[in-house]
């Protein structure tokens, strides 16, 4: 006995393919491949318009591990994660940082000091020569170990990880703890752990803008940050991306401060200086020059008393 089930075509396959980012969200349930999906919890914005556009959901996802890969230690993290940080309320824990934070620099983009708390510091092999004076390092269970306590601490708005050597099931730990109480974590690796497996629902290299993009952004921003997405819910992206290193309010009054020092240089060497005592005269100034006082004639100078003969006395 055989059994003849109808078959019917699903609506999906009849639409039109939908372009990466654009169209509604589909269930939570159903992701497309060609588009961009639709985070499963809540996002926080970057700061970055250009990153929002290209993250799912439009920010970084809370209570989710985030992977930033860097090529050198402590290179743009803060560039990049500071305007999402400077939005939250509550303490940010930094476990193992291979530098010490520069507090008036975090604290000029609206990074209080008072919420960094560091745990452990610099002097493994990825940090700098003299950092984290006063800090005892931190072994890679430690750090992880510090990292997933710091997850449960209530009154944590986020956490930065350095880790450098850490394995697949630790950082599934790590992602646990996020996801169970909705945290932000941010895990630094180095730029060879990308060919690495991890349960990070986001990954990206971060770069200087050493690393050429063909725009011509390149020679305006050499600062700029180059960011490639190697892991979203979504498509690839072709191109990395490019973050300006300033806002661009402090771009264009750096730019028209340039200017003004530009033109002033122009103004002052059009204008003339005028001659002083001790100062030799500008040439082409228009000013006519002293006139020089001929020598005084030479007189004889009169013998002094004790250079005259001695007279003898007459007994």
């Amino acid at each position: 006995m055989c059994f003849v089930v109808p078959l019917r075509l699903s609506l999906l396959a009849a639409e039109e393919p939908v372009s990466p980012g654009a169209g509604p969200c589909l269930p939570d349930a159903v992701w497309r491949a060609d588009a961009l999906a639709c985070a499963d919890g809540a996002v926080r914005s970057s700061g970055h318009a250009a990153l929002d556009a290209a993250l799912p959901g439009g920010g970084w996802p809370v209570g989710a591990l985030v992977e930033l890969l860097q090529t050198q230690p402590g290179q743009g993290e803060w560039r990049l994660l500071a305007p999402a940080l400077a939005a939250t309320t509550g303490a940010l824990v930094l476990v193992a940082p291979p530098h010490a934070p520069f507090v008036p620099a975090l604290a000029a983009q609206g990074l209080a000091p008072a919420r960094l708390l560091r745990v452990g510091g610099a002097g493994g092999p990825d940090a700098e020569p003299g950092a984290g004076r006063g800090t005892a390092a931190l072994d890679p269970a430690a750090r992880v170990w510090a990292a997933e306590q710091a997850l449960r601490c209530a009154g944590v708005a986020a956490v930065l990880a350095w880790l450098p050597q850490v394995r697949p099931e630790q950082l599934r730990r790590l992602q646990l703890a996020a996801q169970r109480h909705g945290t932000l974590l941010f895990v630094m690796r180095p730029a060879r752990a990308r060919h690495e497996s991890s349960p990070a629902v986001l990954r990206l290299l971060v770069d200087e803008a050493t690393a050429a993009v063909p725009d011509t952004a390149s020679a305006t921003d050499p600062d700029a940050l180059v960011l490639h997405l190697l892991k979203r819910r979504g498509p690839p992206l072709e191109q990395p991306l490019r973050l300006a290193a300033r806002p661009p309010r402090l771009t264009a009054l750096l730019q028209a401060s340039r200017g003004a020092a530009g033109r002033r240089r122009q103004a002052a060497a059009r204008t003339p200086l005028p001659a002083g005592p001790g100062l030799p005269v500008a040439p082409g100034a228009g000013t006519t020059p002293a006139r020089s006082t001929p020598p005084r004639p030479r007189t004889a100078a009169t013998p002094h008393a004790l250079d005259r003969p001695r007279q003898r006395v007459a007994a």
